[in-house]
């Protein structure tokens, strides 16, 4: 009767066939699996110990069979065949054989398995009998010698018919002193076999006669040599030490290839050299062809993706624009846009809203709002003020408005008569609609932007990292970047100090990415002029050069949002200035032009579709006004540029620890420096290209306070003013304010207020189509803050011959008189009694900038103090509050927190 015992319950059965049944019902039981004979097992140290059995080869099997030498791995290479006199392989496990003279086996012994602790195999190469018997790592004894188990019925039994030559114990033969790994022995001479296949016995050999089991010892020494055959080997520490059978195929013992020794043989073979050249061909053809394929692919596996696009995209990037088959930059498609219908200014209809809605739908709400975010019909009224509910078409039409109205002119880059909304890829359309949201400033508007950001935001982030991916096209590089853009735009317009923050990371990428990609350097993408020269017919002339106008615009753009947002995050810029060279926009009516018939109307009256190049280091040298006008845009980049030189260099001359300031003026630090001391002639130069005293068809209100609050960044550390105000609390806030207490008594600090008050004559005195900027609000809370902590701290018993009343704001300042006052070491001149150089009197403000006196403003003295100061902090914040879209809520706080005046303050401060 012939037995079989189940490996994983014990059970034991006389016919084969149920013993397969059973062993089938325990496939569940068993995830592990061999690779090589494919049987399965319930746990993975036995699975690993399995997976060593099949790499071990008898000394006597790599003497017997040279010829079936090949590498494990590699397949390339065929076995010789087998010899006519050589011996088939063994039965498996389940089909027992009577043949007695069977040979010795490469197959895996159950008893290697199933071996107990004290478990010995017969006596091979003269080793006695009695040899001390070596504990098991696999199992406890307990778990198979009957003896040990007498109070258990299903204990396990080993069939009187079975025996096994255990080939670990060839690892002991003296005649291999030098023990090669397994998988050296598997390259050298190894042909797994595909089955478990044991010797059959007429009788079960007697334990005593088997010798010592030395796979623990041997073949695993790496592992810890202390109470192995004590304890299950599946306990926690030991399970930390074992290797991961994932890794099994991938060390390096399973790497070697076609050497004999324990080093590789990577060599290439030298090819023999043959008369014409054939002979070496087919000599590499049979190398290359005995790697295998399969080998490429787990070298595939082990290394990243390399990104398909490596090279910048300036240097193709107006080919590309001209070749994008769209009618507007930021299009998915060249379909015309369609007719807005009946009730819509912008075509955006119920459809489009549902676009919107459906990819990027509301965030989940709390737990005590149930809000109803699938909509029944087209329009849906917001019921109870709930933000989550996704706005109506309407509204979101009425959004599209505001934004073209009144946001757009500030960053003009969308071509809006080819615009069109079904076109618009929808991350950028949802954030034109959420800019316009904020513009509307309603309570469920309000409340449904500042909901959506965060999720919006990370979206817009993830969308810009496809650009390292190589990947995305330049024109789909453009919107992602322009999307970007404008999502660190409505972060700043919203003023919370926590989405400010959150938007930094998306700040630093949006600029690295730019600056990466060359797009700050005009010149590196080849001849524009002549591109632009080379489009003929009228109808595609049009719409090339409003995709390339939009490039430009966008990247100005961009580089001027580096210059107010480092200002607003406190950090140093990104963009490095003096490496800048960008092409001009040109003139406004050529980008609004509605047709091409009106396009090339504007042409031959004498607009041209090209502009000049302009960089830093030109206003450095020549500060002169450029042969065409830059417009709006171009003379903010200009500042912008210098704004980012004089931010670059505070940042690398200042302390950084701003307690010990003091009463520095960073134009006194920045003449002693070699790189710096240029900055200020081309700040007060650039009065002549974009301030002041430019010729009045250069006036914008933008530049105007751009240029006034770049003199400030001169003549005041605006660190020292935040502290002072309670940027830290109360205790740097005493030191930052004896500071400027010293401050006031400089001609710098009158200079400074000199420009503070002009700066709040322009916002005052804005027009109704003058749209203010986000650079502009950072500029006018500067400037509050100076001119009121100005006349806080100072001394009003000072100068008292020279206490005359000065208006600072209703007159007009002449520049030129003023000239360097308060910009160099010697502003009170040759005399000293009050007159200039050629002997004429001085005005009141050059008089005021050099002796001081007391400050008016519209015609209201100010004599300092407390009182003082808080008047014009709350008309400062006044006038921020009625700037539409544009209020930054964090600094109209703080204003009217420091003039005590708590109506417009959150309960939460």
């Amino acid at each position: 009767m012939v037995l079989r015992q189940c490996t994983v319950c014990g059970r034991r059965f006389t016919k084969t066939e149920h013993f397969k049944r059973h062993e089938r019902s325990h496939t569940r039981e068993r995830p592990y699996r061999c690779s090589v004979c494919d049987k399965a097992f319930s746990r993975s140290d036995v699975l690993f110990r399995h997976m060593k059995c099949h790499t071990q080869k008898t000394e006597g099997d790599d003497q017997q069979k040279p010829a079936e030498r090949r590498s494990t791995i590699s397949e390339g290479v065929a076995p010789v065949p087998a010899q006519p006199n050589q011996q088939p392989q063994s039965k498996s496990l389940d089909q027992p054989t009577n043949d007695n003279n069977h040979q010795p086996n490469s197959g895996i012994p159950l008893m290697q398995i199933l071996s107990p602790s004290n478990y010995l195999g017969p006596q091979e190469n003269g080793l006695p009998a009695a040899r001390a018997r070596h504990g098991s790592m696999d199992m406890p004894s307990s778990y198979i010698d009957p003896r040990q188990n007498q109070h258990r019925q299903d204990h396990i039994s080993i069939p009187a018919d079975w025996v096994s030559h255990s080939p670990v114990s060839q690892m002991n033969n003296p005649a291999n002193p030098h023990r090669q790994s397994p998988s050296q022995r598997s390259a050298d001479a190894s042909t797994f076999d595909t089955s478990m296949s044991g010797s059959h016995q007429p009788a079960q050999t007697p334990q005593s006669d088997l010798p010592p089991n030395s796979y623990g010892t041997n073949a695993l020494d790496w592992l810890p040599q202390g109470n192995m055959g004590q304890g299950d080997f599946h306990d926690p520490f030991q399970m930390w030490l074992f290797p991961s059978l994932g890794d099994l195929d991938q060390s390096p013992d399973f790497l070697q290839t076609y050497g004999t020794g324990a080093t590789p043989n990577f060599s290439l073979p030298e090819p023999k050299v043959g008369p014409d050249g054939q002979q070496i061909s087919q000599e590499r053809t049979k190398n290359i062809n005995k790697v295998p394929r399969e080998r490429f692919s787990r070298v595939q596996k082990c290394w990243a993706s390399r990104p398909h696009r490596l090279h910048r995209m300036m240097p193709n990037l107006w080919r590309d624009i001209i070749g994008h088959q769209v009618d507007n930059l930021f299009s998915d498609s060249s379909e015309s846009p369609p007719h807005p219908k009946a009730g819509s200014n912008w075509g955006l209809d119920a459809d489009c809203r549902y676009r919107l809605r459906d990819a990027f739908r509301t965030p989940a709400p709390s737990a005590l709002h149930s809000p109803r975010i699938q909509s029944i019909t087209p329009f849906e009224p917001m019921m109870n003020n709930d933000s989550s509910i996704f706005p109506p078409a309407e509204i979101l039409d009425i959004a599209m408005g505001l934004f073209f109205r009144h946001f757009h002119p500030t960053v003009p880059f969308i071509h809006v008569p080819t615009f069109s909304v079904n076109n618009t890829p929808s991350p950028l359309l949802f954030v034109i609609c959420l800019i316009g949201l904020s513009i509307l400033g309603t309570t469920g508007a309000t409340r449904f932007v500042s909901r959506m950001f965060p999720s919006f935001l990370q979206r817009v982030s993830a969308d810009l990292a496809a650009c390292t991916s190589g990947t995305a096209t330049s024109p789909q590089q453009l919107t992602y970047l322009a999307t970007a853009l404008l999502t660190l735009h409505l972060a700043a317009m919203t003023g919370d100090k926590d989405t400010i923050a959150q938007s930094q990371m998306l700040y630093v990428s949006t600029l690295a990415l730019m600056q990466q990609n060359g797009l700050f350097s005009a010149c590196d993408g080849g001849d524009l002029n002549a591109l632009i020269s080379d489009l003929h017919d009228s109808e595609h002339h049009w719409k090339a050069w409003s995709r390339i106008e939009s490039t430009k615009r966008l990247i100005l753009s961009t580089l001027a949002l580096d210059s107010w947002y480092g200002a607003l995050l406190f950090r140093a810029p990104i963009v490095r200035s003096e490496a800048v060279k960008l092409y001009a926009p040109c003139a406004e009516p050529l980008f609004q032009a509605k047709s091409a018939t009106q396009f090339q109307s504007l042409i031959r009256g004498g607009k041209l579709t090209t502009a000049p190049t302009f960089q830093i280091s030109d206003l450095h040298a020549n500060p002169t006004p450029p042969s065409s006008p830059l417009g709006f845009l171009g003379s903010s980049t200009l500042l912008a540029l210098l704004q980012i030189q004089s931010q670059e260099t505070y940042h690398r001359l200042m302390p950084a620890d701003p307690l010990s300031l003091g009463s520095l003026i960073p134009w006194q630090l920045y003449a002693s420096d070699l790189k710096a001391r240029s900055l200020i002639p081309a700040v007060l130069g650039a009065s002549a290209l974009c301030g002041p005293t430019a010729p009045p068809p250069h006036h914008d209100t933008n530049t105007l306070v751009l240029w006034h609050a770049l003199c400030n960044s001169l003549l005041a550390d605006f660190r020292m003013f935040e502290l002072a105000a309670g940027r830290h609390g109360a205790g740097p806030a005493t030191g930052a304010l004896e500071s400027i207490s010293a401050w006031t008594q400089t001609p710098s600090a009158r200079r400074a207020v000199v420009h503070a008050a002009q700066t709040h004559r322009l916002m005052e005195r804005r027009r109704v189509s003058d749209h203010v900027s986000v650079g502009s609000v950072v500029a006018v809370f500067g400037g509050a803050l100076v001119l009121g902590l100005y006349l806080f701290m100072v001394p009003q018993a000072s100068n008292h011959a020279n206490r005359t009343t000065v208006e600072l704001a209703d007159v007009d300042i002449d520049w030129a008189e003023l000239g360097e006052l308060g910009f160099t070491d010697d502003s009170l001149g040759s005399n000293h009694d009050g007159g200039t150089t050629g002997g004429a009197d001085p005005s009141p403000v050059a008089h005021f900038v050099r002796y001081g006196g007391t400050v008016a403003l519209n015609g209201v003295p100010h004599q300092g103090g407390y009182e003082s100061a808080r008047r014009v902090l709350l008309d400062f914040a006044n006038l921020m509050d009625g700037i539409s879209g544009r209020k930054l809520r964090t600094f109209t706080q703080v204003l009217h927190i420091m003039s005590d005046d708590l109506m417009n303050v959150d309960a939460g401060l």
